[in-house]
């Protein structure tokens, strides 16, 4: 079994310095369009936040995208220590945290394909117009998958 899509809409990059990594990533890649949304959010879902199946009610953080032709670069300065990407940052330093693909939902689908692949689930998000899972791979990838649900 695979993914249910494997296009890839964005790379994330864990930093302790945002407007540094910022430029170099614009230097290399410019600053393309942001993606259109595809409509009005609705809210179908709970929002909720899990951290290693724990309850997160804070991640504070800093956030810039830089946008490619293709795809963009979420790149995060994490400020808070219950969290993924602090963690990552705490590991590994600045560099690729995740792979985001966008999943044809729903989202509990893929899930299965990654637990089934030994790919637990580390985090996961849902905003109530979106939802997005990031799965422990860096032991065999080197960075996280995450998968993305867009609601209709």
């Amino acid at each position: 079994m695979a993914l249910s899509s494997t296009e890839v809409i964005k790379v994330i990059v864990v930093t302790d310095d945002l407007e540094k990594t910022v430029k170099g990533y614009k230097t290399l890649v410019g600053t393309g369009s942001a993606p259109e949304e595809e409509g009005e959010h609705r809210m179908v879902r709970t929002p909720l936040t899990t951290y290693r199946g724990r309850p997160v009610t804070d991640t504070p953080m800093k956030v810039e995208s830089v946008y490619s032709d293709n795809f963009w670069f979420e790149i995060i300065e994490p400020l808070g220590t219950n969290d993924p990407w602090a963690d990552w940052l705490k590991e590994h330093g600045t560099s690729i945290y995740s792979i985001c693909f966008l999943s044809d939902g729903p989202l509990e689908n893929d899930e299965v394909v990654m637990k089934a692949a030994g790919y637990p689930s580390i985090f996961k998000q849902e905003k109530g117009y979106e939802a997005y899972e990031y799965f422990d791979t860096a032991g065999d990838l080197g960075v996280l998958v995450e998968v993305k649900e867009r609601y209709q």
